[in-house]
């Protein structure tokens, strides 16, 4: 998860098209073909490929507690973070930097999680869920699994940029596709 989150931010720190394919295109060449088709829907700023209709019933209300309370910060001292990002992942980055994840979890592990969350009944169990996950990861895995999440990666990537990435990284056009 840690080399997508530093490709992720690779990708936000470029406004050229060419360059934001040419660092898909490499970053998932680089992994095993079961992590990269993960990495491709997360890309395209979803937990799970469109046609499964998945959905993890979990809200910003969610987040905002499980932030809140992982990061021991007041309600005010979150609002003051989130209007200096305007994203409550870039909050969760600056405020959970006390959090020392124990492993690297594939973006796999980590899908397979949002799975669990999807499974789960609840708010509360699915609070207790991605509050176990944001404590697995760095602060900037948790800023990009909240933007996945909320469906809101807002990295400068459309869904047709990463298949356009997929097809040079894999030696096809997509006219041949």
């Amino acid at each position: 998860m840690r080399t997508f989150v530093q490709t992720c931010d690779q990708i936000a720190g470029t406004p050229k098209k060419l360059e934001k394919i040419r660092l898909v295109a490499a970053y998932l060449c680089s992994i095993q073909v079961a992590e990269a088709k993960v990495a491709a829907v997360f890309l395209s700023g979803r937990p799970f490929p469109i046609w499964e209709e998945t959905t993890l019933n979990v809200g910003g209300a969610m987040l905002w507690r499980v932030v809140e309370e992982l990061s021991g910060k007041t309600d005010s001292e979150l609002s003051a973070a989130y209007r200096r990002h305007g994203d409550l992942g870039a909050v969760a980055s600056e405020l959970l930097a006390a959090i020392s994840p124990t492993k690297d979890l594939s973006v796999s592990e980590v899908q397979g999680m949002f799975r669990k969350i999807t499974a789960a009944r609840g708010p509360a169990a699915k609070s207790a869920l991605v509050r176990e996950l944001l404590t697995q990861v760095t602060p900037l895995e948790a800023k990009y699994i909240i933007k996945i999440l909320t469906g809101d990666l807002r990295i400068g990537l459309k869904e047709s940029l990463v298949e356009e990435a997929i097809a040079k990284g894999f030696g096809s056009t997509l006219s041949a596709v």
